[in-house]
Parts: structure tokens; sequence; C-alpha cells
């Protein structure tokens, strides 16, 4: 019994210590968004998936890094809150938003090249996002998130 005990005060005195270390290297937490920015990413994503009120605006991660939790410049995945919605991405650049509507290559190169000129982005991290969006639609190729439950 008193081995137990021991055991017990063992795990409860090291738990305050374990949850900092999986809070800290969490790949899940979620990016710190403006309302506004937010109530643009719901929208959109209602647009192009047709889910409503899914919560996708508050479920942004950043892909370049994602330990980053503060919204500043740069690339962002967001989805509605469960494992059957589709991932979409955004990028956001000197208080201009581009959130691309498709995960289609080809669709995606057309809206990359329109994204490239509405928000001046740098040859520096037109390189950056397009080698991440690249192992992104890698990622989702295949991937069906339940569409044949929806129709």
């Amino acid at each position: 019994m008193r081995r137990l005990v021991y055991i017990v005060g063992l795990i409860l005195l090291s738990y305050p210590h374990l949850m900092a270390q999986i809070t800290k290297t969490n790949s899940f937490q979620r990016v710190k968004l403006p309302d506004s920015i937010s109530a643009k990413l719901e929208d959109a994503y209602r647009k192009s998936t047709g889910f409503d009120s899914v919560n996708a605006g508050k479920n942004v991660w950043n892909l370049i890094n994602s330990q980053e939790l503060a919204f500043k410049n740069g690339l962002y995945s967001f989805k509605g809150q469960g494992p059957h919605f589709p991932r979409r991405f955004f990028i956001y650049n000197k208080g201009k938003l581009y959130v691309f509507s498709s995960n289609k290559v080809n669709k995606f190169l057309e809206e990359y090249i329109e994204c490239i000129k509405l928000l001046g982005l740098s040859e520096a991290d037109r390189i950056k996002y397009l080698k991440r969006i690249s192992n992104y639609l890698q990622e989702e190729l295949g991937e069906t998130y339940g569409a044949e439950i929806k129709k």
C-alpha cells in the first residue's frame, strides 16, 4: 500500500512538469487571431466548403513555424472543428489577407500568382511559402474528409 501511495505521489508531483512539457511541444496549439480576421476566415471557409459555423476561424496554425502562436505576416492553415473538415490555407502580409479557396493544384497555381500580386510578397517569402505549400498539397493528396458522407 505504501508503495502505491509513493508512486501516486510521484505522479502527482511530476504532473505540472509533464503538462508543461506536453504544452511546450504541442503542435496543435492554435494561433491567436484578431476577431476581424477570424470572421473573414469563417466566411471564406463557408464559401469554399459549404460548411456553416464550424469554428474554422479559430482553428489556425502557422505553417512555417508551428510553435509561433502570435499572428503576424506568414503562411497559415485553418479548418473546421473536427477531423472530417478539409484544411485550407491563407497568407497574411502587411495587413492584407489572401485566403485560398482550393487545394487542387491547377486552381492553386492560379490563386498563388494572384496572391503574389495582391500582397506584394518578397521573392524570399514567395520561395519559402511555395516550398511549404508544396508539402501541404502533397499531404492533402487523396484526402476526402468524409465527402462521401456529405453527399
